[in-house]
């Protein structure tokens, strides 16, 4: 089912995103600024094998990327800077969030240290004309909503269709740093005409952040299915993505109850575990007909050339290192529908 944004929501909107695969307006990009990972503890016991052993002998501090690995924080930019030009080639705008106060930079240190951007997919999300501040599981990351804010806000100031609501924070626990919830993170929020598909497992979203996104959109016409994640996968994004009306790409045995009933009788293309482990389904739909992806996928980038779709692959193996891809990168905030 195809949807218009006149169906639910004013067509003048600047900001608006519709979906996952109509064509992709105007997006912003993350950048490595200063860029601290959290000390080690459960709440990031998803990461790559060598980033966690690279955690482990920090003795509880974080990990300042640029000084420990010299190296890898260049090739990491290098990938970044190569993502914003793949972006102008193809006519996307591409926006850039400003880098992190002092203040922000140790905005709850006492219950987790570090301070990234590279992935602002997460905190934040558009759908529709509605721009929504989240609350990520790892409270590290919480800081990043303020220079997303800045950036998006002057977007929609004077448009009296655009909504800004911001969710209700997690209160703290302090043995893991997480607290509660509830949790809701940009990546596991995926939008199908009316339907959202909102992701649920142990390391990000959890029902309490479905059940407020559900209360939330209701008003507007959405539909909000829970789609429970099985084992240590980051993100609903990190396990299905949709490419077009029809066809998406998932990691089936992470689903623990199956695809969610809008997306049943779709086509799958199926990945395997280590696909999925390289983050197969964490590119992004340029439109119906492009999908870029890590260059690293020739399998998928076969299956994807058959059904008509251009695979467009890109080197992003220094930005999965840190846990994303593409699609983490990238906060979509313009987006036609699709059809």
């Amino acid at each position: 089912m195809t949807i218009k944004p006149s169906d639910i929501e004013s067509a003048t909107t600047r900001v608006g995103v519709y979906g996952e695969y109509g064509i992709l307006r105007e997006v912003v990009v993350g950048h490595f600024h200063d860029f601290s990972y959290a000390e080690w503890s459960s709440s990031v016991r998803y990461v790559h094998p060598e980033l966690r052993n690279l955690l482990e002998v920090q003795d509880g501090k974080t990990l300042n990327v640029k000084e420990v690995l010299p190296q890898r924080y260049e090739q990491t930019v290098h990938q970044l800077e190569a993502l914003v030009a793949a972006y102008e080639k193809h006519g996307v705008r591409v926006h850039r969030a400003r880098r992190f106060t002092e203040d922000e930079k140790h905005y709850l240190d006492h219950l987790q240290g570090g301070h990234a951007l590279i992935y602002p997919a997460d905190p934040v999300f558009v759908l529709g004309s509605h721009f929504m501040e989240l609350c990520i599981r790892r409270p590290y990351r919480r800081k990043e909503v303020f220079p997303l804010r800045d950036l998006i806000y002057p977007m929609i100031a004077d448009d009296s269709k655009a909504h800004h609501v911001a969710m209700p924070q997690s209160a703290p626990r302090y043995e893991f740093g997480e607290g509660p919830g509830p949790f809701l993170e940009g990546g596991d929020i995926i939008v199908q005409g009316r339907d959202v598909i909102v992701g649920q497992g142990e390391v990000c979203s959890n029902q309490a952040g479905a059940n407020w996104l559900g209360r939330y959109l209701a008003p507007y016409g959405y539909r909000v299915h829970p789609m429970v994640i099985d084992g240590l996968w980051l993100h609903a994004l990190g396990v299905m993505c949709l490419l077009r009306e029809g066809l998406l790409m998932a990691y089936l045995p992470a689903l623990a109850q199956g695809l969610p009933a809008p997306l049943r009788d779709w086509e799958v293309i199926e990945i395997t575990e280590q696909e999925c482990l390289t983050l197969a389904t964490v590119g992004i739909s340029l439109d119906p007909q492009r999908y870029m992806i890590n260059h690293r996928h020739n399998r998928i980038m076969e299956e994807l050339d058959k059904r008509g779709i251009e695979p467009i692959p890109l080197e992003t193996e220094h930005i999965s290192f840190w846990g994303g891809d593409i699609r983490c990168s990238t906060l979509p905030i313009v987006r036609d529908p699709p059809g």
